[in-house]
């Protein structure tokens, strides 16, 4: 099995045309949404996708907020998790914050995937409120 990572400018969802990045039982998905890879300059944001023999089964979506960079999307295939992929996405909008200078990454799930919770309290993000949506904090430097 060959993992590659790579940053790319732009996302197109016919790469995900095999994807299933359901949260749930249910089925239930964040919808794609291939406007964001363009809303912003690239000096302000970072994408990242993740390969398994050249197929695309997940992918990071970041953009710097203030002295943050928000993880807009973090998500992985249902039938390749649990392999560090998520992982190794977080590792890479770790290191693009910090060649940011930015002091820390936050983000959003849902209260209704705790899964995710679970995953990125384990990834050492801090609970800093809590609503319909969870918000995450990962303090990067002080």
């Amino acid at each position: 099995m060959d993992v590659s990572l790579e940053r790319v400018p732009g996302l197109d969802s016919a790469w995900f045309a095999g994807c299933d990045f359901r949260f749930d039982p249910a089925g239930r998905a964040y919808p794609f949404d291939p406007a964001y890879s363009v809303s912003l300059g690239q000096e302000r944001r970072m994408i990242a996708v993740v390969r398994i023999d050249g197929r695309v089964t997940g992918y990071a979506a970041c953009q710097r907020d203030g002295d943050a960079g928000e993880v807009r999307r973090l998500e992985i295939d249902h039938a390749a998790r649990g392999q560090g992929l998520g992982r190794l996405l977080l590792g890479e909008a770790q290191r693009w914050a910090d060649e940011q200078g930015l002091a820390a990454l936050v983000l959003e799930t849902l209260a209704d995937n705790p899964a995710a919770g679970r995953f990125f309290a384990h990834q050492g993000f801090v609970l800093i409120r809590q609503a319909k949506a969870l918000h995450w904090r990962l303090t990067l430097r002080d």
